[in-house]
């Protein structure tokens, strides 16, 4: 008698507690791969290959440890329930053990879905902050501060605190020194000094099998084979950890906000669609940023910055994520209702120069950095009034790190800010001024970032104001944007008609496609 162990795609960890609770002796793993969950919506096919590929890598893993593993095939085309109430009869299984599902749907779905067996999960085991350490923590506050809980979990393991539990360093954050601009980055000769992640093998079997999957049973993915680029084995996923540690880390802090259209990875870790499905586990990798500032090879500021990314950010989003879901998807604090514009959901051709560079970087890569995502396609997002659950799909499909529980916080909350200000305190607008201070984009565009109004006027520039204009009351009680508000107070009527005049153009134009 024995239970089947369900493995998801994202929980491809030798840590996962469904697998500490198991017995090797008697209980089967079940990998499923799903073609309708592939082959639905957008998905962008580096994630489909790079989660697939990795899936099979981890059944080897498992059958190498001694784990007897069922693997339901692309080909077998059914959904993960047809498939666990097809393994539970085949196998004769007295009960189904899983790990706790990543998102809030997939989890109230394998709750209801009648098995004829019992179902138990255990706890997630892909963060260091349990979900109800978290709501614990969340009890005591009466509002929620992603810097308090990251004093809070710096303290609590141990990460760059004295013996007293006080920040090293003297403070918390170094993030007013993490905010060159895009001068700098080209004045330091940074930009000439490529760092890309390491070359994965083109001709690895295991990866070659799962393209020609995709060719013939899902062709309408995103994006090309030829462009694959993400490893899918732990030894990799290591391999490109140690190589950020070494050569991206020491300048990861003071350009992490740039955007270069000339280098999509600048000198960010690119290890996020790692992390997300378990290749990496957290603490490896804060310690591997740990250990390169105790060797002196990379700064202080540089690295509490990424950690601050991983013990701070990650582990608040997720968290944040479980504690207010499922009405926090429902969320449209701005009431805003306009698709996904055709440059980012159809390729439709742009002449927004910053808007083209990363669509296209998505469309090739299935990623993109942090500051493109929320000053370029979120921001952009906002601006014309894209309606949240529509953004948070699209999200969720073209990028490879993207799953409900990272985007409804960072693109429902922090980009759109749907949720009114409970993960951030302002609303992140910006004009054209902004994208010229800290990006390479405006170079060469046919619009000038410092106009507000005309043909050449940066559609960021006046859809900022207009954004100012729609939402005058919110900014003006906001101590954080009650200049923005003033700033829309001091225009005459008739800059104030022409500047909204301009912008229903824009909108028309970029929904349309035309722009």
């Amino acid at each position: 008698m024995s239970r089947l162990v369900w493995v998801q795609g994202t929980q491809l960890t030798p840590a996962s507690s469904a697998l500490a609770a198991a017995d090797r002796a008697t209980d089967r793993v079940l990998l499923v791969e799903s073609l309708p969950h592939v082959a639905r919506g957008r998905l962008h096919r580096h994630k489909a290959a790079f989660v697939l590929a990795a899936m099979r890598r981890f059944a080897d893993e498992l059958r190498a440890d001694g784990w007897e593993v069922d693997e339901v095939p692309l080909a077998a085309r059914v959904s993960f329930d047809d498939a666990l109430r097809d393994a539970v009869r085949r196998h004769g299984a007295t009960g189904l053990l899983a790990m706790e599902p990543s998102g809030w749907t997939s989890r109230a779905r394998l709750l209801a879905l009648d098995l004829g067996v019992p179902v138990e999960l255990t706890p997630d085991a892909m963060f260091l902050c349990g979900r109800g350490e978290f709501a614990d923590w969340a009890g005591t506050r009466k509002r929620l501060r992603m810097q308090e809980f990251y004093a809070w979990m710096r303290r609590g393991h141990d990460v760059l605190v004295d013996a007293d539990g006080e920040p090293i360093g003297g403070q918390w954050s170094f993030d007013p020194a993490n905010r060159e601009t895009f001068a700098a980055w080209r004045r330091s000769g940074a930009a000439e000094r490529p760092t890309p992640p390491p070359a994965i093998d083109p001709d690895d079997p295991v990866l070659a099998a799962v393209q020609d999957d995709l060719d013939r049973l899902a062709p309408g993915l995103v994006g090309r084979r030829d462009d694959f680029w993400l490893p899918s084995t732990r030894a990799e996923a290591r391999r490109w950890l140690a190589d950020f540690a070494a050569t991206r880390l020491p300048e990861f802090g003071p350009y992490e906000d740039v955007s270069d259209p000339g280098d999509p990875w600048l000198r960010h870790a690119t290890i996020s669609p790692m992390l997300n499905v378990g290749l990496l586990g957290p603490r490896e990798v804060i310690d591997a940023a740990l250990a390169e500032h105790a060797a002196g090879r990379a700064p202080l500021a540089s690295v509490e910055g990424f950690v601050r990314q991983v013990l701070g950010w990650r582990e608040y989003v997720n968290g944040v994520y479980w504690l207010r879901m499922p009405g926090y998807a429902a969320l449209n604090a701005l009431d805003a209702h306009a698709p996904v514009p055709p440059a980012l959901a159809d390729g439709a051709p742009t002449a927004m120069a910053c808007v083209g560079a990363v669509a296209a970087t998505v469309e090739r890569h299935a990623w993109a950095h942090h500051i493109d995502r929320l000053m370029v396609l979120s921001n952009l997002m906002l601006l014309v009034g894209t309606e949240p659950r529509a953004a948070n799909r699209w999200f969720v499909e073209r990028f490879c790190d993207g799953y409900d529980w990272v985007m409804q916080a960072n693109v429902t909350g922090m980009g759109l800010f749907a949720d009114g200000g409970q993960m951030s305190t302002k609303p992140y607008a910006a004009g054209g001024a902004y994208l010229k201070r800290m990006t390479g984009h405006c170079k060469g565009c046919r619009f000038d970032p410092a106009r507000r109004t005309g043909e050449d006027a940066c559609p960021f520039t006046t859809l900022y104001w207009d954004f100012t204009a729609r939402h005058l009351d919110r900014l003006r009680s906001n101590p954080r944007t009650a200049q923005a508000a003033r700033g829309w107070d001091r225009f005459d009527a008739a800059e104030q008609a022409a500047i909204r005049a301009r912008a229903a153009e824009v909108v028309d134009g970029i929904l349309a496609g035309r722009l």
